[in-house]
């Protein structure tokens, strides 16, 4: 009990002496060293927040807008166009398909390539650029096909009409007139348009979900060849009887690619739409009830032959037009004999030409088929 008084007493004697800086820095202080780390911590300078990044563009760069000018004196088209670039990057801006040839353009020092197709813009030039590109228009009687680009504003003004005639716009189974001087508006999608100048006399042609007593098909010849690999090519001629500038319209078989299109021997560029539809312009003719030659080929890719026998199901284009008579000559390798099914007949006389020789005819709007049943030829 006494040694206990005794300590008491001592740090009672203690804590009564006067506290000083010289014994406050003789003085001992244990804290752990996570308390020593968030100490140092509140002594260091804040660094600032990172800057805040700015998303992309959710478009690189575009074409802004495209206003058409049609001068029928000079036979021009000039087109005004705004492109704007948002990053500073290189782009290829489309401004109109490849297969019109530009005259001239404004500023001379514009860099124009052609890209997939059509004729582009390059440039890395941040911000909006303006570009005057003129177009020639077709010979009299001839109608001016240009693929514009995607443009949220499209319009085309005529200043002037040659006297007598009556401006036809088409762009797909839409048809607009002008009859005199005004601005209209194109298709924002972009796309073929056809520009023709026709007698005012004439009425305008209706489109082709109507057409049918002003244009028919007096004949059509198809021939289709497959090879053992299953690669297919169709080629084809048809006869198209028109008396009004019209759109002919084809729907090709769901595999098919188109590979060529002539007009009159004349090689086009036509619309192609949705769901394969093939849009081919054919121009006023020279005199009513004339005639154009459209001829096309498409091909397909089939699955292949077999070595004894199999069957294989095959088809041609489907028109809304009256068509009097289609006939269709299928070829396989000579090894193979053939024999069919389907919504088309056999031809009865003895055609020179090898494979199987079918007809389907007085039809309207429907797609000729065939199952074609193959087995190899046996020999004695």
């Amino acid at each position: 009990m006494k040694p206990l008084i005794l300590l008491l007493l001592g740090a009672s004697a203690l804590l009564a002496q006067p506290v000083t800086n010289a014994t406050l820095d003789e003085s001992e202080v244990r804290i752990t060293y996570g308390e020593l780390k968030r100490l140092v911590a509140a002594t260091l300078p804040k660094e600032p927040p990172p800057p805040a990044v700015k998303p992309p563009p959710p478009v690189t760069a575009a074409l802004l807008s495209a206003l058409y000018h049609l001068d029928s004196q000079a036979a021009t088209i000039t087109a005004e166009m705004q492109v704007e670039n948002f990053d500073g990057e290189w782009h290829a801006v489309p401004l109109t398909g490849a297969a019109a040839g530009v005259l001239t353009v404004e500023p001379k020092d514009a860099r124009l390539i052609v890209n997939d197709d059509h004729l582009c813009l390059i440039t890395d030039k941040v911000g909006a650029q303006n570009v005057k590109l003129t177009f020639a228009l077709a010979k009299t009687g001839q109608g001016t096909t240009l693929h514009l680009a995607a443009s949220p504003i499209a319009s085309l003004e005529v200043k002037e009409l040659p006297e007598g005639k009556m401006l036809l716009l088409q762009h797909g189974a839409v048809t607009q007139t002008l009859s005199s001087a005004g601005l209209v508006s194109l298709p924002a999608p972009g796309g073929d348009v056809s520009f023709t100048f026709e007698d005012a006399r004439k009425s305008a042609p209706t489109s082709v979900a109507t057409l049918t007593d002003d244009a028919i098909v007096s004949m059509a010849s198809y021939t289709t060849q497959v090879v053992r690999d299953g690669s297919a090519l169709t080629e084809g001629a048809v006869t198209v009887r028109h008396d009004h500038p019209a759109r002919f319209m084809l729907q090709l078989p769901e595999s098919a690619k188109l590979l060529q299109c002539h007009v009159n021997g004349e090689a086009v560029r036509p619309l192609l739409e949705e769901a394969n539809r093939v849009v081919i312009p054919l121009d006023d003719p020279a005199t009513d009830g004339a005639e154009s030659e459209v001829k096309i080929s498409f091909t397909a890719v089939l699955s292949p032959l077999q070595l004894a026998e199999g069957e294989l199901d095959l088809a041609l284009p489907q028109t809304p037009l009256f068509a009097r008579q289609i006939d269709w000559n299928v070829q396989l390798p000579a090894a193979y004999d053939l024999s069919f099914a389907g919504n088309v007949d056999p031809i009865t006389d003895k055609p020179a030409a090898p494979g199987l020789h079918l007809r389907k005819a007085l039809c309207r709007d429907q797609q000729p088929q065939a199952r074609i049943t193959y087995r190899k030829r046996t020999t004695n």
